[in-house]
């Protein structure tokens, strides 16, 4: 009799206790439901190129062409900024009774303006200390560039200023503290003297190769003082 009690209370409590064990799985699933968020499965990344992103280099213009260029006049010594403009305003300040003269730097820089018309300019015939020293031709000692200044290495490079005529020519009475004029044969080369020996040099030579030219309008040689600075050029 006492062994069926015992057996009876065995079994009981081994029941019990096998419904505590499901009723904890239950909840235990319950649990990891609603609880934290289960960790998501890994997206892999779409490596396709959206229809609308643009082409590399589709904004590149052709090496033939000139870059897009601010119609606006440059500062007061021409060149010598970052940004390639298709005029520019000569010595705004200009201490001459005849004022400032007017560059029109598109057609001098990309149209056939040598002297005998047959070729474009390089940029280097201007714009001296943009290339390396081995290139240089004398009087010419000073290098700011390690290639030979073109529109191509101009686009190519991360060095976007070129060195304008009054980064070195000064205005005589207002150089800059520490810097020194430069000197050809004994005088100063002043922003004055190097823009009428680059600019008339050229146009003197040009009218020789081609007379022609004196009948243009806007066309001045070295004597044209008031033609050149009028504006039309």
């Amino acid at each position: 009799m006492k062994n069926r009690v015992k057996l009876v209370a065995v079994s009981l409590f081994g029941l019990f206790a096998l419904l505590i064990f499901l009723t904890g799985v239950d909840r235990s699933s319950a649990g990891g439901a609603d609880g934290a968020a289960p960790t998501p499965t890994p997206v892999k990344a779409n490596t396709a190129p959206a229809s609308n992103a643009p082409k590399a280099n589709a904004a590149t213009p052709p090496a033939s062409t000139p870059p897009a260029a601010t119609p606006a006049a440059g500062g007061g010594g021409g060149a010598g900024d970052a940004v390639l403009h298709k005029k520019y305003i000569l010595a705004k300040d200009s201490l001459s009774e005849y004022g400032p003269a007017p560059f029109d730097h598109k057609t001098h820089a990309f149209d056939k303006y040598t002297a005998d018309g047959t070729a474009v300019i390089a940029c280097v015939e201007c714009h001296h200390t943009d290339a390396p020293k081995s290139a240089l031709k004398a009087p010419y000692v000073t290098s700011e560039r390690n290639e030979v200044l073109t529109l191509e290495s101009w686009r190519a490079s991360s060095q976007k200023k070129v060195t304008g005529c009054r980064d070195c020519h000064f205005q005589t009475g207002n150089e800059p503290e520490g810097k020194t004029m430069p000197v050809l044969n004994g005088k100063d080369l002043n922003n004055e003297l190097a823009y009428h020996l680059n600019c008339n040099t050229c146009h003197d030579a040009a009218a020789k190769a081609r007379p022609a030219l004196k009948g243009k309008p806007g066309f001045a040689v070295g004597a044209d003082c008031a033609k050149c600075h009028s504006g039309s050029n």
